[in-house]
Parts: C-alpha cells; sequence; structure tokens
C-alpha cells in the first residue's frame, strides 16, 4: 500500500545547499539552471489587445532589478511591501522580486478604497507600496495616518522608470528558512477589521502538490487562472504554483465579457481553465448560440473555486 509523505513532496522543490528555501528562487531562478530559461512564462494582454510577453529569464533578469531596487531603499528581509496594482506585469514581476530580498510581499485589490488600504497598510506596518499614478490618489488620502510607510513606489511614473532602468538584473536570492514568512493577505474584513493571514515559504509544498492533483497542469499546458492576485488564489495559483511547474500562463487584464473571454480561449489555444462558479453561471446565462461562436476545443480541463458550484452551471460547463 502506497503512503504519502510531505517530506517527498517537499524534495521536488528546488532548495538552497544549505537547506534554505526561497519562493522566488522555485518560481524563477530554477527554470534557468534547468535550462528552461527561454520557455514562455507568462503572456497578458489588455482591454486594448496589447500583448506582452516574458519568458522565464527575462522574469529572472525584471524580478531581479526589483529586488535591487527595494534594496538601495533600505528594504530587507522581514519588511512587508505591499503591490496595489491592476493585473499589469508589474504585479507580477514586483512581488517575485519581492520575496527575493526576504520581505514580505503583500497584494492589495485594485478596487479598495482609501479606507480599506489604511486598515490593511497601517496594520502590517508595510514600508512599500508598488502602485499606479491614478491608484496612488487613494493612498494619498490616508498617508498621512501610514507612519511606517517610507516609498511609493509609482510604477508608471519616468522617475521610477528611469531609476529601474539603471538598476543591475543580477541579484543573488536572499536564502530565507522555510518558516520564514513569504507573502501576507488580509482578510475581507465581514467580521470586524480585516486580518493579516501570513504564508511561509514552505507553504509552496502544499501549493504545488495541490495545483498538481487539483489542476492537473502538464508542462505543455497554456493555462489561464481568471482570479486577481488580490485575492490568495490569484497569488497561489495565478502566480506560484503554476510558474513553479514551469507552465505559460495567460493573464487579462480587462473587464469580464462573455464572447471576449471566449475569443481568448481560442486566441491563445488556453488547455486549463481556473475561473469563479459566478463567472461560469454569466456564461451559462449568456446561451450557447454565443459559445458556438468559437472553436474551444484545446479546452481539457476546467476547475472552479471560490464559492459553491450548483449542479446546473457544473453539469453545462
Amino acid at each position: 500500500m502506497s503512503t504519502f509523505d510531505w517530506t517527498d513532496k517537499a524534495s521536488n522543490l528546488s532548495w538552497f545547499s544549505d537547506a534554505n528555501l526561497n519562493i522566488a528562487h522555485d518560481v524563477l531562478d530554477k527554470h534557468l539552471i534547468e535550462g528552461n530559461g527561454n520557455k514562455k512564462a507568462l503572456i497578458f494582454e489588455d482591454d486594448q489587445a496589447t500583448v506582452t510577453e516574458f519568458t522565464f529569464s527575462q522574469l529572472v533578469n525584471e524580478s531581479n532589478k526589483i529586488a535591487n531596487l527595494l534594496s538601495q531603499h533600505a528594504i530587507n528581509k522581514g519588511d512587508r511591501v505591499f503591490l496595489f496594482l491592476p493585473r499589469i506585469p508589474e504585479l507580477y514581476i514586483n512581488f517575485l522580486g519581492t520575496l527575493k530580498t526576504g520581505a514580505v510581499a503583500g497584494t492589495l485589490f485594485a478596487a479598495f478604497g482609501s479606507d480599506a488600504l489604511k486598515d490593511r497598510l497601517g496594520n502590517s506596518k508595510a514600508v512599500a507600496v508598488f502602485t499606479t499614478k491614478e491608484l496612488a490618489e487613494r493612498i494619498a488620502q490616508v498617508r498621512e495616518e501610514l507612519p511606517d510607510l517610507k516609498h511609493v513606489f509609482i510604477v508608471d511614473d519616468p522617475e521610477y522608470k528611469r531609476e529601474l532602468a539603471a538598476t543591475s538584473d543580477l541579484y543573488s536570492t536572499v536564502h530565507t528558512k522555510p518558516e520564514d514568512y513569504a507573502f501576507m493577505l488580509y482578510t475581507s474584513g465581514t467580521t470586524g477589521l480585516p486580518k493579516g493571514v501570513v504564508h511561509a515559504h514552505y507553504a509552496l509544498v502544499q501549493q504545488v502538490e495541490s495545483a498538481k492533483l487539483c489542476l492537473d497542469l502538464k508542462p505543455d499546458d497554456i493555462y489561464w487562472c481568471t482570479a486577481d492576485p488580490g485575492w490568495v488564489t490569484g497569488i497561489v495559483y495565478g502566480i506560484l504554483t503554476n510558474l513553479s511547474l514551469g507552465i505559460t500562463s495567460f493573464v487579462h487584464n480587462g473587464k469580464f465579457e462573455p464572447e471576449k473571454w471566449y475569443s481568448l480561449i481560442e486566441k491563445y489555444k488556453i488547455t486549463v481553465w481556473y475561473t469563479a462558479p459566478t463567472a461560469i453561471r454569466m456564461l451559462m446565462a449568456k446561451g450557447d448560440d454565443v459559445l458556438t461562436k468559437y472553436d474551444l476545443s484545446s479546452l481539457r480541463y476546467l476547475a472552479s473555486v471560490g464559492e459553491p458550484l450548483n449542479p446546473e452551471p457544473l453539469l453545462w460547463s
């Protein structure tokens, strides 16, 4: 009779020789060591159909720049660094670059208002935030109430871009201990104030195994997780596990619209699609006439998460 052993599963990750583990090393750096740097890692498309692509090698270089940028500003292991960004490349790259330094990365849903930001940034004692010019206006409304917040990096500001361009893309990822904190998220705050939940680097063991078992990810898949990284699904199954497994992943930074989503599945030949029950119900409500306009034959596996999925949309999907 076979037995399940987490120690065996942990050995599948890429560890440092001193028995330390950094999620970013396993998710990115190892692919260069294993000779897969030129494989396509992330494909982004926005509402204007502008497409941006990154190989694993490019993600390593860009995340190294972010790690160096943070180090230059005296942001180090254990510091809280948050990302208040839409689903643009900087959200994914800067999250991983933060992990490389040993700092604790956190994400903030782009729809949050100033009060939600104050609660989370204040409670976490965040020292830095990456954001955009538009979203930074909400942070400015509560900045005086956040004494620990020393840096607000505006990723679409020319000065920031110049500083980043002058930063080295060589960086030695910090050797964090397995139980060191890697990232944190806050509860929705439906009962009392939002509560910060921290995730250790070692959590990647369970996360990767669950991705293998529940999402059936294979090396040649083109994978689309529609969850926003402002929530745990979007981090674990939209950034970490898929990249750890060397999967090519697609990201759409745009509004939900059934015909658009179907067209993206057809265009990018998505093979594994991970979405929310609400989205499935909305697709179903749009009707099968819309569905039949598109070639969805690339899909081999669908999964959903976030709330109960009643029988009708399950059978329909």
